[in-house]
């Protein structure tokens, strides 16, 4: 999502030119900025002030076993020759894995487009065109059939570092108080609007001020307990994959369970930008487009989310 959405431009503006001194990038990043900003902006809204903050509660301990069952869930939706050459790159970044999953749970949403699957190590579902929370719920509860003890979630378009899954059972063995883990998720494409999504933390949730505790991060490179799958759900109002992740970890948050950022667990996430500069930029734009309008929904769902997004702060992939 984005960063400072809600404040007037020339304040955006201003914590980053003043965030970004001495960075080479700061002229290209600010007037990308303005690009993000101007799309993003949700339209007739008024926040409501009359909220407070109230923190949230301090983390449950978890009890997971020393040798975690985990099990990865991808919700996909295959419509283009992209999408279908990013699930081959997810299928061979999965069978590189330093530590597999007892299991991979696919929930493809009605593709339009066939296509082949390792049906050897994936367990295949799909329902009907329904959207990415649907889908990731129904992954949970087939995981939690499995009596899997770690949940991991992340997205057709994304390719997982050979140490993914062991970092994400590591970090739960040595944080008891920890029950969502949120990795460190990096563009795969090396061209600028690659690199501003890197500057700009857009999938790396946002990380409360003075803290470790994460206001929320994001599904392409996320996983959970069971305990957290047993009793948080995705909102399936939410019809794309937008803000559905916030709502999920807000509510997780509210329940006790903290949320924690793990920089070695790497996925990396193919936007999809060419050497096309116009394709480009209206594809950065149809991004933020789809942002503001999950956004819209969650303020809907959490009236008092900018009270705590404030006190927050980006996640930069190489901090």
């Amino acid at each position: 999502m984005s960063s400072i959405s809600h404040l007037p431009y020339g304040k955006v503006l201003d914590y980053w030119y003043e965030k970004l001194e001495g960075n080479k990038n700061r002229t290209k990043f600010l007037m990308t900025k303005f690009i993000e900003i101007f799309t993003f902006k949700p339209k007739n809204i008024s926040i409501n002030q009359d909220f407070k903050f109230i923190d949230f509660p301090d983390g449950k301990k978890h009890n997971l076993p020393i040798k975690a069952k985990i099990g990865v869930v991808v919700p996909i939706y295959i419509k283009s020759d992209k999408n279908l050459k990013d699930l081959q790159n997810l299928f061979q970044s999965i069978f590189n894995l330093e530590y597999q999953p007892d299991v991979v749970i696919l929930i493809d949403d009605c593709s339009p487009m066939n296509y082949e699957y390792p049906s050897h190590f994936i367990q295949f579902v799909q329902q009907k065109n329904s959207g990415p929370a649907k889908a990731r719920n129904k992954g949970i509860e087939l995981a939690l059939q499995q009596k899997v003890d770690i949940i991991a979630f992340t997205d057709s378009d994304c390719i997982l570092d050979k140490e993914w899954t062991k970092q994400i059972i590591f970090h739960f063995q040595k944080d008891k108080n920890c029950a969502v883990v949120s990795g460190n998720t990096i563009s795969f494409d090396k061209n600028w609007l690659g690199t501003y999504h890197n500057i700009n933390g857009t999938l790396n949730g946002r990380k409360f001020k003075a803290s470790d505790r994460l206001l929320y991060g994001t599904t392409a490179n996320l996983a959970i307990t069971s305990e957290v799958g047993q009793q948080i759900k995705f909102n399936e109002q939410f019809p794309n994959a937008a803000g559905e992740d916030i709502e999920f970890c807000f509510k997780a948050n509210r329940a006790g369970f903290e949320i924690k950022f793990n920089e070695k667990a790497i996925v990396n996430h193919h936007y999809g930008y060419t050497k096309n500069f116009f394709g480009n930029l209206r594809k950065f734009r149809r991004q933020f487009i789809k942002y503001a309008k999950g956004e819209r929904i969650l303020l809907e769902q959490v009236p008092e989310y900018y009270i705590y997004f404030d006190k927050t702060e980006e996640i930069n992939p190489f901090r």
